[in-house]
């Protein structure tokens, strides 16, 4: 019944830029097509407004040194956007196992959830959103959204 508060955010990338630094920014802008004004407009009030900070590194190992340290007494949250596919099946592999470790390790005072944006094989529109979360290992499929985010079709 309590409306969440985020306690601390991190994320991770082999090469992250930095929307802060102009000449960063401009090469994050340089990947939008010309024909999305839109997408173009949301990608410029996210950067103006970014303030977490972005670690350099493999994403698998950073995480688990994340849920090794996570602190007792919150949820700790993985999200994951568009990112999936782009791991060998060995480190998906690898990658799953260790976020189920540790949501079998989770309390429903320190829980664990894992909230994804990832293409699947079903020929629907867009990508699937889902969550697991732990303890009690809980799957479920929120909707589908649109690669860059200009719908989103809640079910969940």
């Amino acid at each position: 019944g309590r409306a969440p508060r985020v306690a601390a955010r991190a994320g991770v990338d082999l090469r992250p830029l930095d929307p802060r630094d102009a000449e960063q920014r401009a090469r994050i802008l340089s990947y939008i097509w010309a024909d999305q004004p839109d997408r173009m407009a949301r990608t410029q009030a996210a950067a103006a407004i970014q303030d977490t900070p972005i670690a350099a590194g493999d994403a698998l190992p950073w995480l688990a040194q994340r849920l090794e340290t996570a602190p007792p007494g919150h949820m700790h949250v993985i999200q994951n956007t568009v990112a999936w596919q782009y791991f060998s099946p060995a480190a998906q592999r690898d990658g799953t196992a260790m976020i189920e470790a540790a949501g079998a390790r989770a309390t429903p005072d320190s829980p664990l959830a894992w909230m994804a944006m990832e293409a699947d094989d079903t020929g629907a529109a867009g990508a699937a959103m889902t969550l697991r979360r732990w303890p009690g290992d809980i799957a479920l499929h929120l909707g589908r959204i649109d690669f860059h985010g200009r719908w989103v079709s809640w079910t969940g």
